[in-house]
């Protein structure tokens, strides 16, 4: 699906390397880069779990103009057909942590659910369960979305449960 776009979506390419890059830019030459970063470390204590999980990162990696992004009803469906073409054939486990750099972690977290329920990803055999984790002053919201019929499901959602508690 790389290098394609639908007039819902913007067409992109995959870039590859480590982070598995997927790259596009919009019609106001704001360059978006989505990667996903291999962090399987989230479950190197249980090494007889044979799974690839992946952080999903979005970032802006070229803009240009000052101040907020312009909404853009385009860079979504971009962003879901970039997850579609690298999640659904090959069913990892997927973490997705909303970057809180600028504060707006929140207002990320609630479009991620949005994008992730208004396609039915939960048609397409996927389920999503949401963290909130306070590290100090920080505020962390992730997600988890595996397959439904991963093999290993409820073993992946009680260690994602458990992330962060470690301090407690």
């Amino acid at each position: 699906m790389a290098d394609q776009a639908t007039k819902d979506s913007y067409q992109y390419r995959f870039a590859g390397g480590v982070f598995n890059s997927f790259v596009f830019t919009t019609i106001d030459n704001i360059v978006y880069e989505i990667k996903f970063v291999p962090s399987s470390d989230f479950f190197d204590a249980y090494t007889d779990l044979d799974v690839e999980v992946f952080e999903m990162v979005i970032s802006v990696v070229e803009k240009p103009m000052p101040g907020r992004l312009p909404a853009d009803a385009r860079t979504a469906p971009t962003i879901l057909a970039i997850f579609e073409d690298f999640y659904i054939p090959h069913r990892q486990a997927l973490i997705f942590i909303c970057d809180s750099a600028d504060g707006r972690e929140q207002a990320r977290f609630r479009k991620f659910g949005l994008w992730f329920y208004n396609a039915t990803r939960q048609s397409a055999g996927l389920s999503k369960i949401d963290r909130v984790i306070i590290d100090g002053d920080t505020l962390i919201l992730l997600s988890l979305i595996l397959s439904t019929r991963h093999p290993h499901r409820k073993l992946l959602v009680e260690i994602f449960m458990e992330l962060g508690e470690e301090g407690k």
